[in-house]
């Protein structure tokens, strides 16, 4: 067949992966898993992460004059000094009365305000019904991706508390992340082996250990003709295309069709191993050194090379050989 019927084409792409869900620690998620609204938003979650943070938690807890005052601590950074009206956040009207729980960290709790060594805030209605809950990491997250109305002391850092270390990153594609955590076998050695790393005398490693849950939310389709290698980045070996010019929709079909659908597991796949390449986690016994050359990945579906956003994510994320940014909203 003459060469002259067909033009070259090259495709990158860019992978978009979004928070669906604040960080919740290990201790927490055993009992949101069995929540229909949590398990609502989680659905879509094929990447987690098992990170670790010093012990986050609620410090001089005040309800007085509709507002929570509070104080997001770790023994280890200043506190922010934070408070928030109930009204002004939508979780009652100005008529109402609510009834708000604080679950105690201690062994021994406080019975007077200001309660000490609070993880977490449950707000009910007068007749029982659930409202919302707030753990210091939930909290900050509904602050900063979601615009929870939290009034901050002007000199305080909510990013402060928002660093994790990465210990492991795993997939959940052909089951729902959920099923995949219980009875995790990395998830149980982590909790087993890895002791507290903050200074408050509260800190156990179920409180610690956390789960970053990722959802793949948007791919770029990026395509260029002539393989002029002005979108591939220097060392990524370019995956050419022929373009047969003799069918009519052959050149609207490169530059506008995706070579995957979004949600396809080749996606996932590519996420997990970019991520693993990266950090190299401690608990992960496949590094993927050949990436990007894996099984099932982007390169398998004729990208020449895929990029990754990480979108909504409030937290700097890190290990002995990678970090990732807070995304902090416009």
């Amino acid at each position: 067949m003459p060469e002259d019927h067909f033009i070259d084409g090259t495709k990158v792409a860019n992978i978009q992966v979004s928070t669906k869900y604040p960080i919740v620690s290990a201790f927490e998620f055993e009992f949101l898993k069995s929540e229909r609204a949590v398990l609502e938003r989680l659905d879509n979650c094929t990447i987690y992460m098992i990170a670790q943070r010093p012990l986050t938690y609620f410090d001089e807890v005040i309800l007085k004059d509709g507002y929570i005052y509070f104080k997001i601590s770790d023994a280890e950074h200043q506190p922010l000094a934070c408070r928030i009206n109930l009204v002004s956040a939508g979780i009652c009207t100005a008529d109402e009365t609510v009834d708000i729980e604080v679950s105690f960290l201690s062994k021994t709790p406080g019975t007077e305000q200001p309660f000490r060594d609070v993880g977490a805030i449950k707000i009910y209605k007068l007749d029982g019904s659930f409202v919302v809950w707030w753990s210091p990491q939930k909290i900050l997250y509904e602050m900063i991706v979601n615009d929870l109305p939290v009034e901050v002391d002007e000199d305080g850092d909510p990013y402060a508390f928002l660093d994790f270390k990465i210990h492991y990153i795993g997939k959940a594609f052909s089951q729902k992340v959920w099923d995949r955590l219980t009875g995790h076998d990395k998830m149980q050695r982590i909790l087993t082996l890895q002791g507290p790393v903050g200074a408050s005398p509260e800190a156990m490693a179920p409180f610690e250990i956390s789960l970053i849950l990722l959802s793949v939310v948007g791919l770029t389709d990026v395509p260029e003709l002539n393989s002029l290698g002005l979108t591939i980045p220097d060392g990524a070996e370019p995956i050419v295309h022929k373009i047969d010019m003799r069918d009519e929709e052959a050149l609207y079909r490169f530059m506008n069709e995706p070579l995957v659908a979004l949600g396809d597991e080749a996606m996932t796949r590519e996420v997990e191993a970019m991520l693993i390449n990266l950090f190299k986690p401690a608990e992960n016994d496949i590094q993927y050194k050949n990436y990007p050359n894996i099984e099932g990945g982007m390169r398998s579906k004729g990208y020449s090379y895929t990029g990754l956003t990480v979108e909504q994510l409030p937290a700097f994320l890190y290990s002995d050989h990678h970090a990732i940014s807070a995304t902090k909203p416009e």
